[in-house]
This record gives structure tokens, sequence and C-alpha cells, in this order.
């Protein structure tokens, strides 16, 4: 008991030393120094001690505080797991004590805490930062008007996502997910930030799988699943329902060779999760201490712009939660420089936030499910394989603090600052115990396939049942209208109809024949409505994949647009420029001897003849031996 005692003086006499340079500055008039009450809501009391600690550290660096005009106090108070409990406390030990922000951790069991805490302090626009709560709700700011993290919302994982799926050149995959808020938030974070390459080449959902929380069975999606082309299935669930989806799927043997399973971090510590899996894992994630470090390090930045910029007309927080009359205009300010602020070095990394209080470059640690043997049986192990990770400044760039690094000075200009994945895929096993990447899509014995009509490669006879186009080299091509809902039924025959149907003898498929929507062949046009260049005609509905195309047969000229973007065959037909002339008919006359020269030329004959003739003579006359 004496060693306890002898400790807690220890630390209460360190305390007084740290706090002792700031109350008796022969500089500081105790005047002009404005307390900031600072809230924590914590989950322990480690937790809280190390709270108390950084705001007295904090207070004695001039980085951040001037000791001549600010002085942040601490108002501490541990998590309650009922969230009535925990709103009546925010009221009673927080409000009342004026505070100016709340740092907000999680209870040791339950998660409707963050949020009573969000609701009572967002109604008088006090500040809370969370460092644990990474449900979407939060992202609502109609709901949350003054909720912020050090830790980015579950959606998030689908910007890593993304760039998975570039560095494996994976192009179409099927989405699965729950209809919870966290899994509609992740499916469209996803599917803006596929259309948004650089390299203008999009991901495509061949099926998007939404199910209702709480599973029992997961049967029937998978079927639905395993009809798709693709073989590469994006996860989101809870880890009770990701245990469910994994045991009916290695049921229906769609976890082993040939598939891609990318999961999210619930999900990866499911039950039955498959050997091959790949997921994600949030750097510091459990670290409350950092988080607690990084938090308040932003609040003392925020405080000191506050105080410098805005020093005459900074309001007293709200005292009592009786009173709903005023709003506190400084906490709507306050909001505000916390969202600007950037800890470049923080110790959980680049600590910056969205338009919506998110943390944004948070690092991810990809890890790869393997399977070991032991001679008690198979184990499985999370394998880091990978880092999404930020580009941080040189080193020096920033200032210690208790031997580690925080810093808000700026990179220098050489540095870039990005996102970036490191991946190493040779330490990588796939589903099936294989190095080997999957192709991520399988290719189907039966094909949809797409013509046109261009006579004599492909002519169409419209008719009016399908008994009268047998045999004979016809095929049934139905003709789809753009919609896809009224077709008309036709017959197609010609060269490229005898074509396919070799190719599906010789190499063993069955098609299903259709005439284009738009009767065009294709070509790149300005969509108005996206503002980018798509393909209409045959050659869109294939890279689109807008009725499930898998082959084009017609006379389709190849030019190096349409080779981007499709496979062409050998051509069956090679067709030059030539150009055409009639021929003028020819009739013989009197003078058409003299048609293998020109009149000119004939002329200047006849006037030689004469000269030569006149000097001949001329010579022979003056001759000395004439006659």
């Amino acid at each position: 008991m004496g060693q306890v005692v002898g400790a807690a003086v220890v630390v209460v006499a360190t305390l007084g030393c740290v706090l002792s340079p700031v109350l008796s500055s022969p500089d500081a008039d105790s005047s002009d120094i404005r307390s900031f009450n600072i809230g924590g809501i914590l989950s322990d009391t480690e937790s809280d001690a190390h709270f108390k600690l950084t705001i007295s550290q904090i207070n004695v660096n001039r980085s951040y505080v001037d000791p001549n005009k600010t002085l942040l106090k601490d108002v501490t108070m541990l998590m309650d797991s009922n969230p009535i409990r925990t709103a009546l406390d925010v009221c009673k030990k927080l409000v009342s004590k004026s505070v100016y922000a709340v740092v907000v951790s999680h209870p040791l069991n339950g998660d409707l805490s963050p949020a009573a805490v969000s609701y009572t302090s967002g109604f008088y626009h006090i500040p809370v930062i969370g460092i644990s709560s990474r449900d979407s709700a939060f992202s609502d700011k109609n709901i949350h008007v003054s909720f912020l993290r050090t830790v980015p919302p579950y959606s998030h994982q689908a910007d890593v996502w993304v760039e998975l799926l570039k560095t494996f050149q994976y192009t179409q995959v099927v989405f699965v997910h729950s209809s919870d808020t966290d899994g509609r938030a992740l499916l469209t974070r996803f599917q803006n930030q596929a259309q948004s390459h650089e390299d203008d080449k999009d991901i495509k959902m061949e099926n998007v799988i939404e199910f209702e929380p709480g599973l029992n069975s997961f049967v029937d999606k998978l079927k639905e699943m395993r009809e798709a082309s693709a073989r590469v299935i994006l996860l989101y669930a809870n880890k009770e329902d990701a245990g469910t989806i994994f045991h009916d799927a290695s049921y229906m043997n769609m976890t082993g060779r040939g598939y891609v399973w990318v999961v999210t971090e619930q999900a990866l510590n499911a039950e039955h999760v498959p050997a091959g899996a790949i997921g994600l894992k949030l750097v510091n994630a459990s670290d409350e201490d950092a988080h607690i470090t990084d938090s308040l390090y932003i609040l003392a930045m925020a405080i000191k712009k506050l105080r410098d910029d805005d020093n005459t007309t900074t309001e007293q927080p709200p005292q009592d939660c009786n009173n709903t009359g005023t709003s506190w205009e400084t906490g709507k300010k306050l909001f505000q420089y916390i969202l600007e602020q950037v800890l470049k070095n923080g110790l959980t990394g680049k600590v910056a936030f969205d338009e919506n209080g998110d943390r944004i470059n948070a690092e991810y640690d990809v890890i790869n499910i393997q399977e070991f043997n032991e001679t008690t049986g198979l184990r499985k192990e999370h394998v880091p394989v990978g880092q999404y990770k930020y580009n941080k400044p040189p080193r020096g760039a920033g200032k210690e603090e208790g031997g580690k690094t925080l810093s808000t000075t700026t990179p220098q200009p050489q540095t870039k600052e990005t996102m970036t994945l490191e991946i190493n895929e040779n330490a990588i096993v796939w589903p099936g115990n294989t190095t080997i990447k999957p192709q991520g899509y399988m290719i189907p014995t039966r094909l949809k396939v797409l013509t046109i009509e261009e006579k004599p490669f492909v002519t169409t006879q419209k008719i009016e049942s399908k008994a009268e186009c047998l045999g004979g080299g016809r095929v049934l091509c139905p003709w789809y209208n753009s919609s896809g809902e009224g077709s008309d039924l036709f017959c197609c025959t010609g060269y490229c109809i005898d074509l396919l149907n070799t190719l599906a003898n010789k190499i063993n498929f069955t098609f299903e024949l259709a005439l284009s929507p738009d009767g065009q062949f294709g070509s790149l046009q300005m969509n108005e409505n996206t503002g980018k260049k798509e393909w209409t005609g045959l050659i869109g509905q294939l890279v689109n994949q807008t009725h499930g195309a898998d082959m084009i047969v017609a006379p389709l000229t190849i030019n190096p647009e349409r080779a981007q973007v499709i496979e062409f065959s050998k051509p069956f037909k090679y067709q030059g420029i030539t150009i055409l002339e009639r021929k003028q008919p020819r009739y013989s006359t009197l003078v058409s001897f003299l048609q293998p020269f020109r009149n000119t030329l004939w002329i200047l004959v006849m006037v030689s003849v004469h000269v030569v003739a006149l000097v001949l003579y001329l010579l022979d006359r003056f001759s000395p031996f004439g006659r």
C-alpha cells in the first residue's frame, strides 16, 4: 500500500513540475491566460491517465500552446455502456464544466454510447472527436453535426479495394454487401472510385448481391453468383453473417481454385474464412493511446488558431443542458478549425479530415489468410502481404514528443504526398492453396452472341414462329429493343452464321444469337450526361455488357480504337482501297493513225522534213563538186 501511495506522490509531483512553467511564467499575465477545458470520455483508467499526461505535455510545447495566452485543462470521465446514462453523465460531468471539445472512446461492451455523446454534444455544437467509432452513420452531418474521428469509416475500405483490383488487373467483379448503412455506403463509394480511373478503364460489377443482416442461409444467392462469369467476389458483412456466407460458399465449392475473395476487416475475422482470402486491417486501430494523443494535438492546433484569429469574440461554452435557447457560435467555428488541421506525422500516421469529419489518408495492412499444417490439424494465420500507406515527409521534418515524431511541418517539395499500395504478390497464397494468380473470370460454354444485318455476310428474315427457322444453316436471331422489353423474331443466314456454327462445333460451345438493338456497328461518342466518351452499337454492347454479350460475329472493320477495348479474331476478308473508273469506248477514224502522237509533234516532224530537204538542196547547189 505504501508503494502505491508513494507512486501517486511522484506522479503528482511530476505533473506539478510540468505545469509550473506555465503557471509561474514571468512573462505571463494571469488576466490574459484563457483556460480551455477539454473533455475526455475514455474506456479505462489507463487511457484516462494517458489523456491527462498528454494535456500536460501539450501545455509546455510552445509549438502548439502559447503559455502566455492559453492553458488546456482536462475534464474526464469513464464511458458507460448504457447510452442513456452516458448522455446524462455528459451533461453532469462535462457540459457543466464548460468543455470546448470532447474526445470520446468506446465502452468495454456495447457500441451505442459514442452516438449518445455525439447527439448530446452536437445539440450545443460542442466538437466531438471519436477515436474508435467507424460506423458510416457518423458521416451524416444532418444527425452528427459536430462529430469528427481519427479512424476512417468502414466504407473507406473501398479505396483500397479499387487499388487492389487495379494491381491484380481484375476488371469484373461480383459485389456482395449487407443492406445496412455501412454496406450501402461502401457500395456507393466503390462505384465512384471504380469509375474515376485516370486510365479510363472502369471496373465492372457483373452482379450486386444485397442481403439482410442476420443470415441463416446464403445458398440461393450463391447459386445466382455462380452463374456469373466473374470469379472475383467483394464481400462486406459483419462477422456473424460473413461466417454464414463462408460456410455455405465452402459447401458449394466456391472457395477453391479459380475464385478470389476480397473482404472487409470485419469479415476477415469471421469463422470459416477461406484460405487465400484477402482483407484489410487498419493500422493502429486498437492503439487507443496513440489516437488520444493525435486527437489532443489536433485540438491544440485548432484552439491555437481560434485564440489567434478570434481572440476578442470567443464565447464561453454552454454550462447547463437545460438551457436550450442559445446557440454556441464559437463551437461552430472551432469545429471548422478542427476540420482544417493536418497532423503530418502523428502517432497513427497523417491525420486529416474530409468535409464530413472522417479520417483520410488512413493506412491499412493487406492481409492474406494462409493455412499451415500442424500435428493438431490445419491452422489459419493472418499473413501481411502488403500495405496501403501514405508517403511520409523526409526524416527530421517533425518535432520529437516523448520519443515519437509529431509534426505539422510541410514536406519538402520533392516529396509526393499520395497514398500508395505496395503488394508482394509472390507472398500471396490464393484459394486452392496455389501461388498462381487466378484469372478472375470463367469462360462460359454458352455464349451470348450479337450480330448485325450486312448482306451477304448476315442476311435476316422476319418470321412469325421459331419453327420457321429450323435447318438449312439458319439460326434464330431475335431483335430486342434498347430497353430489353419488346422483341421481334428474325432468322439469320449468311457467311458469318456458317462461320459461327462451324466454330461452335469445333470448339464445343453453344450460343444464343441476337441482333444489335440499335442496328449500328459502334463508334466512340461523347456522352453528355457523364462527360465521357462511350461506345455505341455492337462495340458498346460488348464493352458495357449491357445485355450480357460475350462475342460479336459480324463483318466488323478493325481499327485502332476498337482494338484497344475488344479482341479481334484474324480477318476472314481483306478489303483494300480500290478506285474504279468507267472504261471509255474507242472509235477508229481516217486519221486514227495520227493518234500515237500529238498534233504539235506531227507539225514539228513535217517542219523538220522540209528544213532538212532545203538544207540538202542548198548544200548540193553551191557545192564546187555540184553539177
